[in-house]
């Protein structure tokens, strides 16, 4: 049950140096090209600190790696304890059918650490990420469906989809200032994911991200750090909201 999850995490690890450049080259004003040089000194981008100047580049050292890390970890963990209490998958082969669905919510975390970075730094969804969550998650959850036979969770994957971007499309056409269209595209992804593991886990998902992000904008006007018009990614939020229904329904 252990060696899961270290393996797990020793692959956030790895992984998480190509996700730090995925927020480097992302984190730019929209309409901007990706970022390819140091901000500072113009030497290509390659580590956290440019080779040139030595000058940080992007969030802290670590910071992108040990996220991902941890939640490849927490996904892997909880598959194990799902395994240990006897819950099989349909299908000839169980465990391929579990490995390709935990590669589902993998690929979605990898993407989405990256998400998380690029919004907090300059308050957008890249349009490139978001597409690359989508269709990895459903990608890799269509096949799960084919291997152990799971055709109405497939179904409920994609109407998941489909309901969780209809709902932030309604709240971006309501309130456009509060809302944005990368917000829309995240929740195709994330409503994905959630949809396979049913409505509940898809309005428990959504609802926790709403609380994490009203909690978070009452403890800002708290300490006097925002006031109620301030602007606050909320990608984050979603992600985090979706991600705590995942590990309790997987």
């Amino acid at each position: 049950m252990i060696l899961l999850p270290v393996l797990a995490a020793l692959t956030g690890l790895a992984a998480g140096r190509w996700t730090r450049g995925l927020v480097v080259r992302h984190s730019v004003a929209e309409g901007e090209p990706l970022r390819r040089d140091c901000p500072h000194c113009g030497v290509p981008l390659s580590a956290a600190r440019c080779p040139g100047c030595s000058g940080r580049i992007g969030p802290p050292p670590l910071a992108v790696e040990l996220v991902t890390a941890l939640a490849l970890a927490l996904l892997a963990l909880r598959a194990a304890w799902t395994a240990r209490s006897g819950a099989v998958p349909a299908g000839p082969l169980p465990e391929v059918v579990t490995a390709v669905e935990l590669a589902a919510y993998g690929w979605l975390a990898v993407v989405a650490v990256a998400l998380v970075f690029v919004d907090a730094a300059v308050h957008r969804l890249p349009d490139r990420l978001t597409l690359a969550a989508y269709l990895g998650t459903a990608g890799l959850l269509t096949a799960t469906a084919l291997l152990g036979g799971r055709f109405d969770d497939l179904l409920g994957a994609g109407l998941g989809g489909l309901a969780l971007a209809a709902f932030y499309l309604v709240l971006f056409l309501v309130n456009p200032a509060g809302m944005g269209l990368g917000d829309v595209k995240l929740a195709a992804a994330l409503g994905t994911a959630l949809g396979w593991l049913g409505w509940d886990a898809l309005v428990a998902g959504a609802f926790l991200g709403f609380l994490a992000g009203g909690l978070y904008g009452v403890a800002l006007m708290i300490l006097r750090r925002a006031g109620r018009k301030s602007e606050i990614p909320f990608g984050p939020f979603m992600v985090v909201g979706a991600f705590a229904a995942i590990l309790a329904g997987l």
